[in-house]
């Protein structure tokens, strides 16, 4: 199989990879778990740097065996792994693996992405097994990033920035909110964006993020977010709908950028002409909220802290803390969400969030606020853990910029 070179580029490095599963391989012996097998792509791509189906063997000591189903050619190719041998069906996993001299009494599942009826064939093919969810172990050692994972993420903050640049000459009175959708999505595109969005649970879809001009913003929506939309159908509420733009109303932008499968997340408003009074106060409110939350992005602290001496400061009025975080039924309790290979990682910054951050942690703080007969404003940005508080990874004006 032939590449070019800037195919050959991408490749993730070896030493990178060996770092990931030594991590790895420390927690699975902190939690006496023999091997870790992975199935689903994005933790599969961690530990491989590949694609390509099949499962992912990390013994707590030892070598990792990558045992592929598809492409075993492509998997060959793109993975610094040694050990990479063709998948000959499940119920050989126990023997091979035994063979390899690897233990088999207690393996961890990502139950988190786990089809149950994968689970039953990984249940009878390892007879006299233990399993057990190491879910949440995987999520905390993929939330701790690189410095290989931070120069991606802060190239895909730096196109993320030039979208966000080019759309006040996208905008025009009476274009539609798919229209709007669309042209971001070409500009996003050109720039290298790679199209999807991934997300770290299962049954979770987003194209490109949210365009809401108005009120479409406070639309009641399946998102896991605090914007709302309506979208073109019943059967696609994404990225946004028919609604034509009026002069003076918020033009709310929740957009992802990936870049070679790591992405920043970031919202920027936007009006033709000046918008509400009201529009502009919470807007401001919320920048003060983006800030509270940026200072106190330090290694060890609490995010369950941050949320409430935040909330406390801030969050306080009624009128504002009706439909703070998502209009009605929008409402969600956090004000952060870690981001990386997945747009929605460990940690949250919530009330239950009581892990320590560490540093080189990457979250997406995004204070938003709903305003009845208005819409939503609010401001989002993608930061980095230092000892100085939050790095912003995703540059530009946070105001309301006016056309």
């Amino acid at each position: 199989m032939k590449t070019d070179p800037a195919y050959q580029a991408s490749r993730v490095p070896g030493e990178e990879i060996a770092q990931r599963i030594a991590r790895l391989q420390h927690r699975l012996q902190q939690h006496s778990v023999d091997a870790a097998l992975l199935i689903d792509p994005l933790n599969m791509y961690y530990c491989t740097g590949t694609m390509q189906q099949g499962v992912v063997v990390v013994p707590a000591t030892g070598e990792p065996v990558f045992l592929v189903r598809r492409s075993y050619e492509r998997a060959r190719l793109e993975t610094p792994l040694q050990q990479v041998l063709p998948l000959k069906g499940f119920s050989r996993l126990q023997s091979t693996l035994t063979e390899l001299g690897l233990a088999t009494d207690t393996l961890g599942l990502v139950e988190a992405t786990l089809p149950v009826a994968v689970f039953k064939t990984l249940a009878k093919a390892f007879s006299g097994a233990t399993f057990t969810d190491v879910s949440d172990l995987l999520a905390k050692v993929r939330s701790v990033k690189s410095d290989y994972e931070i120069g991606l993420i802060r190239t895909a903050g730096t196109m993320h920035a030039l979208v966000y640049e080019a759309l006040p000459g996208m905008l025009r009175e009476g274009m539609s909110e798919w229209e709007l959708g669309t042209a971001i999505h070409h500009k996003a595109m050109t720039l290298g964006y790679t199209g999807i969005t991934r997300f770290a649970g299962p049954g979770m879809e987003l194209f490109l993020g949210i365009v809401s001009f108005g009120e479409s913003g406070n639309a009641p929506t399946a998102s896991i977010g605090p914007g709302g939309l309506v979208g073109l159908s019943p059967a696609f509420p994404l990225l946004g709908g028919r609604k034509q733009l009026v002069r003076g109303e918020p033009v709310f932008v929740d957009i992802g950028f990936g870049y070679q499968g790591y992405f920043t997340d970031a919202t920027r408003v936007f009006s033709l002409g000046p918008p509400p009074v009201a529009a502009m106060e919470a807007h401001a409110i919320c920048l003060d909220i983006q800030e509270a939350v940026r200072c106190r992005l330090k290694p060890g602290a609490l995010p369950s802290q941050i949320y409430q001496e935040v909330h406390a400061q801030f969050v306080h009025s009624p009128a504002f803390a009706r439909h703070f975080m998502g209009f009605g039924s929008n409402r969600v309790p956090f004000l952060g969400h870690g981001i990386g290979l997945a747009i929605d990682e460990f940690p949250v910054i919530a009330a239950k969030g009581h892990a320590p951050l560490e540093e080189n942690m990457v979250i997406a703080v995004e204070p938003k606020t709903g305003i009845e007969g208005i819409g939503l404003v609010g401001v989002e940005n993608t930061f980095r853990i230092t000892a100085d508080g939050g790095e912003n990874l995703t540059p530009g004006v946070d105001q309301i910029t006016i056309v």
